[in-house]
């Protein structure tokens, strides 16, 4: 190779390389984010919520589910539908969102959006219970005392099956 092609090797390089680097700079700014959608969803730019977070909760991504579970039981963005919110919730729980499921736990337990189900509740009440961050007391609270009310009219029978379905659940989970 003559220095000229070497020369120009080198540029087309460096070409490559800075074009490669702009490309990387400015991607984030493409990259539909449950952080972008959450932001969006705290300041009350719904629309662009659900632009954002409707993709990712169809492709699965949990808290993506439980945002849009938010949305429709709020009425936030759509239409106040608790159905659809408990379809969402139920979406996020089976993926793993705590939040997900201390929603559909306390949804059972009342009966909003889906007929009352304690063993229902108490499974998703106990799993939130588990996950929930350490900083999210209050709802751990109320999942817990929400849980303990509904003891209080379960049958044996029905304990002991909702206990199965968390220890199932858990052993799912687990591997």
């Amino acid at each position: 190779m003559n220095r000229s092609t070497a020369i120009w090797a080198s540029v087309l390089g460096f070409v490559a390389v800075g074009g490669l680097l702009v490309a990387l700079a400015i991607m984030p700014m493409f990259i539909r984010t449950v952080e972008k959608g959450a932001a969006a969803y705290a300041v009350g730019d719904y629309a662009k919520a659900v632009s954002i977070l409707r993709p990712l909760a169809d492709d699965g991504d949990s808290a993506a589910e439980f945002y849009m579970g938010e949305m429709y039981r709020f009425g936030r963005g759509f239409k106040k539908d608790e159905a659809r919110s408990a379809v969402w919730y139920k979406k996020a729980a089976i993926n793993g969102s705590p939040e997900g499921q201390y929603a559909l736990g306390m949804m059972y337990a009342t009966g909003i959006g889906v007929p009352v189900d304690f063993v229902e509740a108490y499974r998703w009440l106990s799993l939130a219970n588990f996950r929930l961050s350490p900083w999210q007391t209050d709802q751990r609270e109320k999942a817990v005392r929400t849980r303990d009310k509904i003891l209080t009219v379960m049958s044996q029978d029905d304990v002991d099956r909702a206990k199965a379905l968390v220890i199932a659940w858990d052993r799912k989970w687990q591997k």
